[in-house]
């Protein structure tokens, strides 16, 4: 109960701990996050089969093997440069993705709780300008401002049925806010100066709104032999839905999330080499809403593979190193254009306590290093992973 009471803490601040991102943040319901942690994104995966018992948002198949009450904590640091025609600049953040419980219920079953960004809707932009007030012209800063997110909270299930079947599902709901603002400001040097009647004051105005859902999963996993492993996972996005907060004004919306279909296969090579391939589908068309169908994508489809090197020994278990890569098209359109993104990742683990050969204590590490593109627009990231797992009573 300890882990459970920790894990539904960090669950209620979780909404409040993402930094600023992407100004692809501003599309639609903002930048989809991808629920993988650092063993995932070091393969360039979908997150549907591992060899490594985690917790994973959606999918209470990948905990069937943990050995004891699990908790899994992912933090991920970015950075990165954008250009928009002739404009460049930077950004940098950090945010917690992944917040993961697990409890076995006896040696065929297994019970997660998770809590997971899902949309990112952070992002600022500053421009400048003039106009001309009382004959003379006056310089302008624009300010607008996006803080907000969507989290996704989901309990799910899974059982062993053979030892070669697995089933899972889950449910759960979305939770989150959004804050935007627009402030202009004139240079007051020169505005002074301006001969009115009143003098120019900065101008702001801005809105507040509240997300809320729910949404569900269904899991299968089928291992027909001990070099082969097959998962699919299909995940209902339900409908989330846009209130405007108490005593603010603005439009209520419904926004239809699309199903996602993902397949996954991880296939044993040798006894230190693997290999994962997995591929996902949806379709953002039609979402309900006319503001948001103008910004879907359409049919949108992502891709990695990556391979698992187990090189050696180190501290209490393997030292496994991780290769791999991830292609795929974001659901909303930026300017009118779809984005694509692809990265190329390193990762690896460390193995500090374990026991029957599996892993009760272990930090899993991931870097990635890609490119998004839509137009005239072009964004190169960097981001680190870092996923730790702790189990024990």
């Amino acid at each position: 109960m300890r882990h459970l009471r920790s894990l539904l803490v960090l669950a209620l601040i979780f909404p409040s701990t993402l930094a600023s991102q992407s100004v692809l943040g501003s599309s639609g319901l903002g930048m989809k996050l991808e629920p993988l942690d650092a063993i995932q994104r070091a393969l360039g995966g979908v997150g549907v089969t591992t060899l490594t018992a985690t917790v994973l948002p959606g999918n209470p198949v990948t905990s069937l093997d943990v050995l004891a009450p699990t908790i899994t904590f992912t933090v991920q640091p970015h950075w990165g440069k954008y250009s928009v025609g002739s404009e460049k600049g930077n950004f940098v953040g950090t945010r917690f993705p992944l917040l993961g419980f697990a409890y076995p219920l006896g040696t065929d079953g297994v019970f997660t709780l998770t809590a997971v960004s899902q949309f990112d809707q952070n992002w600022s932009v500053e421009s400048t300008d003039s106009v001309v007030t009382g004959g003379e012209s006056v310089g302008i800063t624009d300010t607008f401002l996006s803080d907000g997110g969507i989290v996704a909270v989901q309990a799910g299930w899974a059982r062993r049925w053979s030892t070669t079947l697995a089933f899972g599902a889950t449910l759960g709901f979305y939770s989150g806010g959004l804050t935007r603002s627009f402030t202009r400001a004139f240079d007051q040097e020169t505005a002074d100066s301006v001969a009115l009647g009143s003098p120019i004051s900065p101008f702001a105005t801005g809105g507040r709104w509240i997300h809320s859902g729910r949404l569900a999963s269904l899991n299968v996993a089928w291992d027909p032999s001990s070099s082969l492993l097959v998962g699919t996972t299909v995940a209902w996005g339900g409908t989330i839905k846009v209130d405007p907060a108490e005593g603010a004004e603005g439009v209520r919306r419904k926004v239809s999330v699309p199903l996602e279909l993902k397949v996954s296969t991880t296939a044993v090579l040798s006894p230190s080499l693997s290999l994962n391939v997995g591929v996902a589908s949806s379709n953002w068309t039609d979402l309900g809403d006319p503001s948001i169908n103008a910004a879907g994508a359409g049919r949108v489809m992502s891709y990695g593979a990556g391979v698992e090197w187990e090189v050696t020994n180190f501290w209490a278990g393997g030292f496994p190193l991780r290769f791999g890569f991830h292609r795929s098209v974001l659901p909303f359109r930026f300017s009118g254009k779809k984005v694509k993104e692809s990265a190329i990742s390193f990762g690896f683990s460390v193995v500090m306590v374990q026991a029957l050969g599996l892993p009760l204590a272990a930090v899993d590490v991931a870097f990635e290093s890609g490119n998004r593109n839509s137009g005239a627009f072009g964004e190169t990231f960097r981001r680190l992973t870092v996923t730790t797992r702790v189990g024990g009573r």
